[in-house]
């Protein structure tokens, strides 16, 4: 008889499995089926529970629990941050002016775009140093007399890369504060995404300081389908799902409670011991690194090294080996890697994550992106490394 072998899932920042304490609260939650809108006994249980998880998700960021609007997840939090944003300040001061980075997540590039196709807002998409890195000097040259929206995702999802945000809001309270006139009046809202920060960065939104957070289920031990959207009092946002106007108006449609309990339980473990956790598996993604830089030594790894780089994540090219290959036949060898965000693998375009750093296409390409679970150990790179090195010996034969 074959013995299978052993497998290694090393792509977190796509999805993760649900953590166990998650996975009793989603069980238990199932025989909740009440409609929290009504008034009735069962109706007012799942309301009991809708603003426990509120209050679970509130506690764990410093905020309030009516700055928490849940979501159906991270694409839905971004399009809602920023349309609903935007709708609100076009509608007061006509069209504004909305500053993103090259390398943000399709769920915030596109729908800005659109609306700048509509002409409800100028667009800038600021490219970044070669390490992924924002320039401050480069923020400061782009901000506008009408700049009303800034959105920086707090870690890239492809290479890692951390932003320092509060270094931004500290350039854009600045900026606020020089503005006279009628440009005075209108607010600079940032937002950020951190659908992959809550396992790897602590996030309190007095220390952050920006007025939208986008927070995800399916990245942090939680359900797929679900997530928040942490809106400051004071930001003034329209709907961009309308009905029945739960979720303060903001997103309706019936609120799931089931997993919107399951996703409290998962972000609330998510902040705990969040540092620990971090450098424990940031120790482990070196010794990765380590060893494919020995075994492959043409690998070029993308994004910051050191404290700025997520800790569970390793993004690299291989010269000679495609990277949608590299995937398939790490797959075959008992790991499961990707290539680039999820939410972008169905197009057949190079990433274009990789591109905005200045690799080139084929570079971009080539890319595979690894990405650690909480539970890895250094026996779990091992294996990785050995697999790629496997992968590479037969494909690329770049490797004498």
């Amino acid at each position: 008889m074959q013995l299978l072998k052993p497998r290694v899932y090393a792509d977190a920042a796509a999805a993760t499995p649900l953590s166990p304490r998650a996975r009793r609260q989603l069980v238990r939650l199932l025989s909740i089926y009440g409609n929290a809108g009504a008034l009735h006994r069962e109706a007012l249980a799942a309301k009991r529970e809708l603003e426990s998880a509120r209050e679970r998700v509130a506690d764990a960021l410093s905020a309030h629990m009516d700055e928490i609007i849940f979501t159906s997840g991270g694409t839905e939090g971004n399009n809602m941050a920023l349309g609903g944003s935007i709708s609100a300040l076009v509608g007061e001061f006509g069209p504004v002016h909305a500053i993103t980075l090259a390398i943000e997540h399709p769920s915030v590039l596109e729908p800005l775009r659109a609306m700048a196709l509509e002409g409800h807002i100028e667009l800038t998409e600021l490219s970044v140093e070669e390490d992924g890195r924002l320039s401050l000097e480069a923020l400061k040259d782009a901000i506008r007399p009408n700049t009303a929206l800034i959105s920086i995702q707090l870690i890239n999802s492809e290479i890692g890369t951390i932003q320092d945000i509060r270094e931004v809001m500290k350039l854009v309270r600045h900026e606020k504060r020089s503005r006279t006139s009628r440009a005075a009046e209108l607010p600079i809202y940032v937002h950020t995404d951190a659908s992959q920060a809550p396992l790897w960065l602590p996030l309190n939104v007095e220390k952050l300081g920006v007025d939208l957070i986008t927070l995800d289920g399916q990245k942090i031990m939680g359900p797929k389908g679900v997530g928040a959207l942490y809106v400051r009092r004071g930001t003034v946002l329209q709907p961009v799902v309308f009905g029945g106007g739960q979720e303060k108006g903001l997103r309706s449609g019936t609120e799931n409670v089931p997993l919107i309990g399951s996703f409290a339980v998962a972000f609330e473990d998510a902040q705990k011991g969040v540092e620990a956790r971090a450098a424990r598996i940031a120790d482990v993604r070196d010794f990765l690194m380590r060893e494919i830089a020995q075994n492959i030594p043409n690998a070029t790894f993308h994004g910051v090294m050191g404290e700025w780089r997520a800790a569970n994540n390793c993004s690299l090219s291989i010269p000679g080996l495609l990277g949608d290959m590299a995937v398939l036949a790490l797959d075959a060898e008992g790991v499961a890697a990707s290539t680039r965000s999820a939410c972008g693998s169905d197009t057949e375009a190079p990433s274009h994550v990789i591109m905005a750093l200045g690799r080139g296409a084929q570079t971009a390409r080539e890319a595979v992106r690894l990405t650690l679970l909480p539970s890895a150990t250094m026996r779990d790179a091992s294996l990785i490394a050995h697999a790629l090195k496997k992968v590479v010996q037969r494909y690329a034969r770049v490797i004498e």
